[in-house]
Protein backbone atom coordinates (compact mmCIF):
# COMPACT_ATOMS: atom_id res chain seq x y z
CA UNK A 1 0.00 0.00 0.00
CA UNK A 2 1.41 3.38 -1.00
CA UNK A 3 1.01 5.96 1.92
CA UNK A 4 2.22 9.56 0.96
CA UNK A 5 2.77 12.23 4.03
CA UNK A 6 2.10 15.17 1.76
CA UNK A 7 4.56 17.17 3.09
CA UNK A 8 5.42 20.24 0.67
CA UNK A 9 1.54 20.55 -0.96
CA UNK A 10 0.91 21.23 2.90
CA UNK A 11 2.79 23.05 3.94
CA UNK A 12 3.03 25.99 1.21
CA UNK A 13 0.06 28.01 1.71
CA UNK A 14 -0.49 27.57 5.89
CA UNK A 15 -3.27 29.74 7.69
CA UNK A 16 -2.03 32.35 9.85
CA UNK A 17 -0.60 30.87 13.10
CA UNK A 18 -1.72 32.39 16.56
CA UNK A 19 -1.21 35.59 17.37
CA UNK A 20 0.26 36.78 21.40
CA UNK A 21 -2.63 35.29 23.08
CA UNK A 22 -6.37 33.54 22.63
CA UNK A 23 -8.07 36.69 22.03
CA UNK A 24 -5.72 37.82 19.66
CA UNK A 25 -5.97 34.28 17.76
CA UNK A 26 -10.08 34.57 18.11
CA UNK A 27 -9.65 38.17 16.43
CA UNK A 28 -7.03 37.05 13.76
CA UNK A 29 -9.17 33.83 12.52
CA UNK A 30 -12.19 36.21 12.28
CA UNK A 31 -10.49 38.67 10.24
CA UNK A 32 -10.51 35.48 7.62
CA UNK A 33 -14.00 35.12 6.58
CA UNK A 34 -15.04 33.42 3.80
CA UNK A 35 -15.63 36.14 0.85
CA UNK A 36 -19.04 36.09 -0.28
CA UNK A 37 -19.81 36.85 -4.18
CA UNK A 38 -20.83 40.24 -3.61
CA UNK A 39 -17.64 41.39 -1.86
CA UNK A 40 -15.69 39.67 -4.70
CA UNK A 41 -17.24 41.92 -6.91
CA UNK A 42 -17.36 45.05 -5.14
CA UNK A 43 -15.52 48.36 -6.26
CA UNK A 44 -15.02 49.97 -3.17
CA UNK A 45 -13.18 48.24 -0.02
CA UNK A 46 -11.54 48.87 3.12
CA UNK A 47 -7.76 47.25 3.69
CA UNK A 48 -9.91 44.04 5.75
CA UNK A 49 -11.97 44.11 2.01
CA UNK A 50 -9.12 43.91 0.00
CA UNK A 51 -7.33 41.38 1.92
CA UNK A 52 -10.34 39.16 2.49
CA UNK A 53 -10.85 39.41 -1.41
CA UNK A 54 -7.41 38.27 -2.39
CA UNK A 55 -7.54 35.37 -0.23
CA UNK A 56 -10.49 34.77 -2.18
CA UNK A 57 -9.16 35.28 -5.66
CA UNK A 58 -5.40 33.10 -4.40
CA UNK A 59 -7.94 30.17 -3.08
CA UNK A 60 -9.08 29.92 -6.61
CA UNK A 61 -6.29 30.60 -8.20
CA UNK A 62 -6.42 33.70 -9.54
CA UNK A 63 -3.43 34.81 -9.04
CA UNK A 64 -3.02 38.32 -10.89
CA UNK A 65 -6.53 39.67 -9.28
CA UNK A 66 -5.30 38.40 -5.87
CA UNK A 67 -2.24 40.69 -6.70
CA UNK A 68 -3.97 43.49 -7.32
CA UNK A 69 -6.19 44.03 -4.44
CA UNK A 70 -3.32 43.12 -1.85
CA UNK A 71 -1.49 46.13 -3.67
CA UNK A 72 -4.67 47.89 -3.14
CA UNK A 73 -4.72 46.78 0.56
CA UNK A 74 -1.07 47.91 1.15
CA UNK A 75 -1.50 51.24 -0.94
CA UNK A 76 -3.64 51.81 2.09
CA UNK A 77 -1.94 50.61 4.60
CA UNK A 78 1.44 49.52 3.92
CA UNK A 79 2.30 48.39 7.50
CA UNK A 80 -0.70 45.83 7.77
CA UNK A 81 0.62 42.30 8.69
CA UNK A 82 -2.40 40.48 7.85
CA UNK A 83 -1.43 41.75 3.94
CA UNK A 84 1.71 40.96 3.79
CA UNK A 85 1.01 37.65 5.11
CA UNK A 86 -1.15 37.13 2.02
CA UNK A 87 1.00 39.01 -0.25
CA UNK A 88 3.83 35.93 1.08
CA UNK A 89 1.51 33.54 0.36
CA UNK A 90 1.01 34.53 -3.58
CA UNK A 91 4.56 34.90 -3.97
CA UNK A 92 4.49 31.22 -2.76
CA UNK A 93 2.14 30.63 -5.52
CA UNK A 94 4.46 31.94 -8.12
CA UNK A 95 7.42 30.31 -6.26
CA UNK A 96 9.22 33.11 -5.95
CA UNK A 97 11.25 32.26 -2.86
CA UNK A 98 13.13 35.89 -2.68
CA UNK A 99 10.27 37.57 -2.58
CA UNK A 100 9.02 35.58 0.03
CA UNK A 101 11.47 36.20 2.31
CA UNK A 102 11.91 39.90 2.17
CA UNK A 103 8.07 40.06 2.26
CA UNK A 104 7.81 37.94 5.72
CA UNK A 105 11.26 39.91 6.98
CA UNK A 106 9.39 42.95 6.22
CA UNK A 107 6.82 41.15 8.70
CA UNK A 108 8.57 40.50 11.67
CA UNK A 109 10.51 43.88 11.41
CA UNK A 110 7.23 45.62 11.48
CA UNK A 111 5.35 43.24 14.27
CA UNK A 112 8.25 41.42 15.98
CA UNK A 113 6.33 40.01 18.39
CA UNK A 114 3.93 38.52 16.12
CA UNK A 115 4.45 34.69 15.85
CA UNK A 116 2.47 33.86 12.25
CA UNK A 117 5.67 35.34 10.11
CA UNK A 118 8.21 33.34 11.98
CA UNK A 119 6.02 30.36 10.99
CA UNK A 120 6.44 31.25 7.25
CA UNK A 121 9.62 31.78 8.08
CA UNK A 122 10.16 27.97 9.27
CA UNK A 123 7.82 26.89 5.97
CA UNK A 124 10.53 28.45 3.47
CA UNK A 125 13.72 27.32 5.55
CA UNK A 126 12.19 23.79 5.26
CA UNK A 127 11.20 24.44 1.47
CA UNK A 128 14.41 25.45 1.30
CA UNK A 129 15.69 22.13 2.72
CA UNK A 130 17.25 24.15 6.22
CA UNK A 131 15.24 21.38 8.81
CA UNK A 132 17.88 23.58 11.12
CA UNK A 133 17.20 26.77 10.35
CA UNK A 134 13.41 25.53 10.03
CA UNK A 135 13.20 24.26 13.65
CA UNK A 136 14.72 27.61 14.72
CA UNK A 137 12.38 29.43 13.71
CA UNK A 138 9.75 27.20 15.02
CA UNK A 139 11.26 27.61 18.39
CA UNK A 140 11.05 31.17 18.03
CA UNK A 141 7.38 30.90 17.36
CA UNK A 142 6.51 29.09 20.30
CA UNK A 143 8.75 31.07 22.62
CA UNK A 144 6.18 34.60 21.20
CA UNK A 145 3.33 32.30 21.74
CA UNK A 146 2.96 28.02 23.06
CA UNK A 147 -0.78 28.41 22.06
CA UNK A 148 0.31 27.47 18.25
CA UNK A 149 -1.17 24.56 16.22
CA UNK A 150 0.50 25.84 12.74
CA UNK A 151 4.02 25.81 14.57
CA UNK A 152 3.41 22.34 15.96
CA UNK A 153 2.43 21.22 12.65
CA UNK A 154 5.41 22.16 10.74
CA UNK A 155 7.66 20.61 13.63
CA UNK A 156 5.52 17.25 12.49
CA UNK A 157 6.29 17.96 9.32
CA UNK A 158 9.99 18.13 9.78
CA UNK A 159 10.05 14.73 12.23
CA UNK A 160 7.97 13.17 8.84
CA UNK A 161 11.03 14.36 6.57
CA UNK A 162 13.40 12.47 9.24
CA UNK A 163 11.11 9.25 9.26
CA UNK A 164 10.77 9.89 12.79
CA UNK A 165 6.71 9.15 13.01
CA UNK A 166 6.82 8.89 16.50
CA UNK A 167 7.61 12.23 16.81
CA UNK A 168 5.79 13.57 14.08
CA UNK A 169 2.54 12.12 15.49
CA UNK A 170 2.98 13.65 18.61
CA UNK A 171 3.56 16.85 16.98
CA UNK A 172 0.74 16.73 14.72
CA UNK A 173 -1.74 15.69 18.43
CA UNK A 174 -0.21 18.37 19.85
CA UNK A 175 -1.61 20.96 16.95
CA UNK A 176 -4.82 19.23 16.84
CA UNK A 177 -5.18 19.82 20.57
CA UNK A 178 -4.93 23.47 20.47
CA UNK A 179 -6.97 23.65 16.96
CA UNK A 180 -9.73 21.18 16.41
CA UNK A 181 -10.67 22.98 13.63
CA UNK A 182 -7.28 22.50 12.08
CA UNK A 183 -7.89 19.64 9.55
CA UNK A 184 -3.99 19.37 8.35
CA UNK A 185 -2.80 17.68 11.53
CA UNK A 186 -5.82 15.50 11.05
CA UNK A 187 -4.83 13.82 7.19
CA UNK A 188 -1.33 13.37 8.60
CA UNK A 189 -2.21 11.17 11.78
CA UNK A 190 -4.45 9.14 9.71
CA UNK A 191 -1.84 8.72 6.82
CA UNK A 192 0.66 7.66 10.06
CA UNK A 193 -1.62 5.04 11.54
CA UNK A 194 -2.42 3.74 8.10
CA UNK A 195 0.95 3.15 7.33
CA UNK A 196 1.25 1.12 10.88
CA UNK A 197 -1.84 -0.42 10.01
CA UNK A 198 -3.34 0.84 13.13
CA UNK A 199 -7.13 0.55 13.64
CA UNK A 200 -6.76 4.29 14.79
CA UNK A 201 -6.19 4.85 11.19
CA UNK A 202 -10.20 4.58 10.36
CA UNK A 203 -11.22 6.95 13.01
CA UNK A 204 -8.95 9.99 11.68
CA UNK A 205 -9.85 9.06 8.08
CA UNK A 206 -13.77 9.45 9.49
CA UNK A 207 -12.99 12.37 11.09
CA UNK A 208 -11.45 14.08 8.36
CA UNK A 209 -14.32 13.41 6.36
CA UNK A 210 -16.34 15.20 8.69
CA UNK A 211 -14.85 18.33 8.64
CA UNK A 212 -14.70 18.04 5.01
CA UNK A 213 -16.87 16.12 3.66
CA UNK A 214 -16.29 17.25 -0.39
CA UNK A 215 -12.49 16.05 -0.42
CA UNK A 216 -12.53 12.60 -2.04
CA UNK A 217 -9.16 12.04 -1.69
CA UNK A 218 -9.86 11.41 1.98
CA UNK A 219 -12.35 8.86 1.11
CA UNK A 220 -9.91 7.30 -1.40
CA UNK A 221 -7.50 6.67 1.64
CA UNK A 222 -10.23 5.19 3.91
CA UNK A 223 -10.92 2.87 1.24
CA UNK A 224 -7.23 1.75 0.82
CA UNK A 225 -6.90 1.28 4.24
CA UNK A 226 -9.96 -0.87 4.76
CA UNK A 227 -8.85 -3.13 1.73
CA UNK A 228 -5.48 -3.70 3.29
CA UNK A 229 -6.61 -4.28 6.42
CA UNK A 230 -9.63 -7.10 6.04
CA UNK A 231 -12.57 -4.99 5.37
CA UNK A 232 -12.94 -5.33 1.64
CA UNK A 233 -16.95 -4.51 1.48
CA UNK A 234 -16.40 -1.39 3.03
CA UNK A 235 -14.16 -0.36 0.87
CA UNK A 236 -15.73 -1.61 -2.30
CA UNK A 237 -18.67 0.28 -1.24
CA UNK A 238 -16.98 3.08 -0.68
CA UNK A 239 -15.44 3.02 -4.12
CA UNK A 240 -18.67 2.46 -5.45
CA UNK A 241 -19.38 5.94 -4.26
CA UNK A 242 -16.57 7.87 -5.49
CA UNK A 243 -17.41 6.23 -9.00
CA UNK A 244 -21.09 7.39 -8.54
CA UNK A 245 -19.12 10.94 -7.68
CA UNK A 246 -15.99 10.42 -10.43
CA UNK A 247 -17.30 8.00 -13.19
CA UNK A 248 -14.19 8.22 -15.34
CA UNK A 249 -11.58 8.49 -12.21
CA UNK A 250 -9.18 5.43 -13.25
CA UNK A 251 -8.03 4.82 -10.24
CA UNK A 252 -11.28 3.68 -8.44
CA UNK A 253 -12.47 1.87 -11.14
CA UNK A 254 -9.12 0.20 -11.11
CA UNK A 255 -9.24 -0.27 -7.16
CA UNK A 256 -12.51 -1.82 -7.52
CA UNK A 257 -11.38 -4.00 -9.83
CA UNK A 258 -8.49 -4.58 -7.85
CA UNK A 259 -10.40 -5.28 -4.44
CA UNK A 260 -12.94 -7.68 -6.11
CA UNK A 261 -10.31 -9.88 -7.74
CA UNK A 262 -7.73 -10.25 -4.95
CA UNK A 263 -9.91 -9.79 -1.99
CA UNK A 264 -13.65 -10.93 -2.36
CA UNK A 265 -12.76 -13.86 -5.50
CA UNK A 266 -15.42 -12.23 -7.85
CA UNK A 267 -13.52 -12.71 -11.02
CA UNK A 268 -16.97 -11.49 -13.48
CA UNK A 269 -16.73 -8.44 -11.62
CA UNK A 270 -12.92 -7.87 -11.50
CA UNK A 271 -13.05 -8.19 -15.21
CA UNK A 272 -16.25 -5.69 -15.64
CA UNK A 273 -14.34 -3.36 -13.79
CA UNK A 274 -10.86 -3.57 -15.28
CA UNK A 275 -13.21 -2.67 -18.68
CA UNK A 276 -14.51 0.07 -17.73
CA UNK A 277 -10.47 1.26 -16.08
CA UNK A 278 -9.10 0.49 -19.88
CA UNK A 279 -12.06 2.53 -20.91
CA UNK A 280 -10.89 5.45 -19.51
CA UNK A 281 -7.15 4.61 -20.25
CA UNK A 282 -6.95 2.08 -22.77
CA UNK A 283 -3.12 1.93 -21.88
CA UNK A 284 -3.12 0.61 -18.76
CA UNK A 285 -1.04 -2.13 -18.41
CA UNK A 286 -1.73 -2.83 -14.68
CA UNK A 287 -5.54 -2.84 -15.53
CA UNK A 288 -4.95 -5.04 -18.45
CA UNK A 289 -2.45 -7.56 -16.23
CA UNK A 290 -5.06 -8.19 -13.71
CA UNK A 291 -7.77 -8.13 -16.34
CA UNK A 292 -5.58 -11.38 -17.83
CA UNK A 293 -5.38 -12.71 -14.12
CA UNK A 294 -9.12 -12.74 -13.35
CA UNK A 295 -9.18 -14.78 -16.68
CA UNK A 296 -6.96 -16.90 -15.56
CA UNK A 297 -8.45 -17.74 -12.39
CA UNK A 298 -11.60 -18.54 -13.72
CA UNK A 299 -9.71 -21.20 -15.80
CA UNK A 300 -10.29 -19.15 -19.18
CA UNK A 301 -6.44 -19.70 -19.91
CA UNK A 302 -6.70 -18.79 -23.37
CA UNK A 303 -8.37 -15.65 -22.89
CA UNK A 304 -6.12 -14.73 -20.25
CA UNK A 305 -2.64 -15.87 -22.38
CA UNK A 306 -3.91 -13.56 -24.97
CA UNK A 307 -3.87 -10.53 -22.85
CA UNK A 308 -0.58 -10.93 -21.52
CA UNK A 309 1.00 -11.78 -25.21
CA UNK A 310 -0.86 -8.13 -25.97
CA UNK A 311 0.80 -6.66 -22.82
CA UNK A 312 4.30 -7.94 -24.46
CA UNK A 313 3.34 -7.15 -28.18
CA UNK A 314 3.48 -3.53 -26.61
CA UNK A 315 5.91 -3.88 -23.52
CA UNK A 316 8.30 -6.87 -24.35
CA UNK A 317 10.33 -6.44 -20.91
CA UNK A 318 7.32 -6.41 -18.55
CA UNK A 319 8.46 -8.96 -15.91
CA UNK A 320 4.69 -9.77 -14.33
CA UNK A 321 2.96 -10.59 -18.00
CA UNK A 322 6.54 -12.83 -18.93
CA UNK A 323 5.89 -14.54 -15.15
CA UNK A 324 2.36 -15.17 -15.87
CA UNK A 325 2.93 -16.84 -19.19
CA UNK A 326 5.80 -18.83 -17.55
CA UNK A 327 3.10 -19.64 -15.35
CA UNK A 328 0.59 -21.40 -18.05
CA UNK A 329 3.62 -23.17 -19.10
CA UNK A 330 3.88 -20.99 -22.25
Amino acid sequence: MKRVFLVLACILVLASCSDNDKKDNKQSKDKQVEVTETEVVADTLDVDGYINRARWHLANQQVGNAIRDINSALSLDGKNVDALLVLADIYYALGDQDNILLTLNKATEIAPMDPRPVVKLAELSFLQGNTKMSSAYLDKALELNSVNPQAYYMRGIICLSKNDTVQALKQFMKARSQDDTFIDPVYQIAHIYAAQRDPLARDFYNLAIQMEPDNWTTYYDLAMFLQDNGNPEKALEIYDTLNAKMPDNYQVLFNRGYVNLVYLFDNDAAIECFDQALAVNPKAVDALLNKGVAYEQKGNYKQAKSIYLQILKDNPNYQLAIDALHRMGE
